[in-house]
């Protein structure tokens, strides 16, 4: 019995590594744009604290880019959450606003 509860184990885990490998173009296009948003919101948090360090910018400026670093942060947890759960729609939508704003 035990046998049987391992074989049936390994098959599984077998299954879930070519389910997982299935994702499509679109999902997997989304994937670098997470990478590339991140490494946006890096160079926007370093340009935050350079500005609050010098303090040579107004309040104004830093504030605008903390909410444009804000905005990027809500917008990267939607793509991820389409690219966990492979929805490919969301995923379209995401891909045409981020052409878009290039």
């Amino acid at each position: 019995m035990k046998i049987w509860k391992i074989i049936l184990g390994i098959l599984g885990a077998l299954g879930a590594l070519f389910a997982a490998s299935s994702k499509s173009k679109e999902v997997k296009e989304l994937k670098k744009v997470i990478k590339e948003n991140k490494k946006q919101e890096k160079k926007v948090e370093k340009q935050i604290k350079e500005l609050e360090e010098v303090k040579t910018a107004s309040k104004k400026e830093v504030g605008n880019l903390k909410r444009k670093l804000t905005n990027s942060k809500k917008k990267t947890l939607k793509m991820e959450e389409a690219y966990e759960n492979d929805e490919v729609e969301s995923a379209e939508e995401f891909l045409r606003n981020f052409a878009k704003s290039k």
